[in-house]
């Protein structure tokens, strides 16, 4: 519908391109291969297959950061903050921000919260031990098995997702009606 309604913008050019951050997966194989993926929204690692927990490590520009202890991590872009990240207790990044969240999923230890940080930065992700059943899952449609020996390393991809933006769109209209935001309800006003 907003689509048809719009198409006449688009064909005299009443718009604006703006560009979205992607990332860039390494996934380096305990046996010495390697894949690389391009995404927009979230990096995970899960152990719900396995229905236990896994340790996963992280280490930003080769510091270590933390190890998260739970069902799994997501990283995720500004994109991908209104998904899979914020059911997960992630916060939401506005689009145009540079930088990429990292959220534990169901966190052993409730000091572990999500992290915001740099997207220019390197990611590294390592977990000694684990699960049988554990997934790498790539915008929630690339899935590969992720075993005790694999490394990740998240990157800035090399490449924008770009897309037309007519005008009166408003960012926090559009999440305000995405995620149903209304304030506190009216009691009495029946």
């Amino acid at each position: 519908e907003g689509f048809c309604k719009n198409f006449s913008l688009l064909l005299d050019r009443k718009y604006r391109i703006v560009e979205h951050l992607m990332f860039e997966c390494k996934h380096f194989l305990a046996n010495g291969t390697a894949n690389t993926y391009l995404g927009l929204n979230e990096v995970v690692i899960s152990s719900a297959g396995a229905m236990a927990m896994i340790d996963v490590e992280l280490a930003v520009d080769n510091e270590m950061v933390t190890t998260y202890s739970g069902d799994g991590l997501i990283i995720s872009t500004p994109v991908g903050s209104t998904a899979h990240s914020l059911s997960a207790g992630g916060p939401i990044l506005k689009q145009d921000l540079q930088a990429f969240v990292i959220t534990p999923i169901c966190p052993h230890t409730p000091s572990n919260r999500p992290l915001v940080d740099n997207a220019n930065a390197l990611y590294s992700l390592t977990a000694a031990n684990v699960p049988e059943g554990a997934m790498l899952v790539i915008d929630g449609q690339i899935k590969v098995p992720y075993s005790s020996g694999d490394r990740l390393e998240i990157t800035r991809a090399p490449v924008t997702f770009k897309l037309a933006r007519i005008p009166g769109f408003n960012y926090y209209t559009r999440l305000n009606r995405k995620l149903g935001w209304g304030g506190q309800p009216k009691y009495g006003a029946e």
